[in-house]
């Protein structure tokens, strides 16, 4: 049976990302792409979220110290239903056919197992919580208390590892449908325009993520920044009359002034580098936020 009835059976050699050629296998590439972005940018801001509640478990068991009520995370903090209950989550390991074998497998593997840890951290979580208010930990000195701090250790670390390879495999095998999707868009500029302000973003939070471990980045901050500030106010009022046409001039703006409003918390973290001063990790949550909106903003405009 021909998987793709629209337009005509493939060959095997053909199949790939590299190899796409029509309007249906480029959609088809995009929109499961688009539901591991999402998921994975709705998964990072849960797991930074819980990022200081992970190291008062960790710790809790290191020191072996009983917890005071008020100390212990909340358990209902640890249970994410938005992205618990997300129809799309069904489809995430299960990447559309016009993908190699090798691009399949890839998805399934690495998406699969980045869920799997994503979800052992809320569900191990919960279970050490409950452990740590009934202080069960004094009938089992300490022992089970060790095991759900490294089984948290060691999913968190496996997200933070496993993450970045996705969103490279997704930037490769996304290119030439984007190209084809984009090539006959009467507001190709403009999308264009907006994923590379995006990207500026997306470099612009990596970069305090590399001050904060190596330091050393300064001007750079100053410098993009500056660049970020300067395409946003040029970019902002362009091809009016393209996205009028199509409908588009609203979300396009949105994204513009919502990220604009966003950029106050940027400058507050670039003002604690130029004045020496340490990037600390709830400074770094609040730039993945910022970054995570501009996501959001971005997929409503395309």
């Amino acid at each position: 049976m021909c998987l793709f009835l629209a337009i005509g059976c493939k060959d095997n050699k053909n199949v790939g990302a590299e190899n796409v050629d029509g309007m249906e296998q480029a959609n088809a590439i995009i929109g499961y792409t688009n539901t591991v972005i999402d998921y994975m940018n709705d998964s990072n801001s849960y797991l930074n979220s819980r990022q200081s509640d992970l190291v008062k478990l960790v710790n809790a068991a290191e020191k072996k110290k009983t917890l005071q009520r008020y100390e212990i995370p909340k358990e209902v903090f640890f249970v994410d239903h938005r992205i618990g209950l997300n129809k799309k989550n069904e489809s995430l390991t299960v990447p559309p056919t016009v993908l190699s074998e090798e691009e399949q497998a890839f998805f399934k593997q690495k998406v699969g197992e980045y869920k799997k840890n994503r979800d052992l951290i809320a569900g191990t979580g919960v279970v050490y919580i409950k452990y740590l208010n009934n202080e069960d930990c004094k009938d089992n000195k300490w022992i089970k208390a060790e095991e759900y701090a490294k089984t948290l250790e060691q999913a968190y670390e496996a997200c933070q590892n496993i993450r970045p390879l996705i969103l490279d495999k997704v930037d490769v095998v996304t290119e030439k449908a984007e190209a084809i999707i984009l090539a006959d868009s009467p507001i190709k500029d403009a999308i264009m325009t907006v994923k590379g302000d995006l990207k500026s973003i997306e470099q612009l939070v990596d970069l305090f993520y590399t001050q904060a471990e190596e330091g050393g980045k300064k001007q750079e901050l100053e410098d993009l920044y500056k660049k970020i500030e300067t395409n946003f106010e040029q970019h902002k009022d362009l091809y009016v009359e393209e996205l009028t046409k199509e409908h588009k001039l609203d979300s396009y703006t949105s994204f513009y002034s919502s990220v604009s409003n966003e950029l106050g918390e940027v400058r507050k973290v670039l003002r604690k580098v130029r004045e020496g001063k340490k990037v600390t990790e709830d400074d770094l949550d609040k730039l993945l936020r910022v970054n995570n909106k501009a996501v959001g903003s971005y997929n409503i405009f395309i």
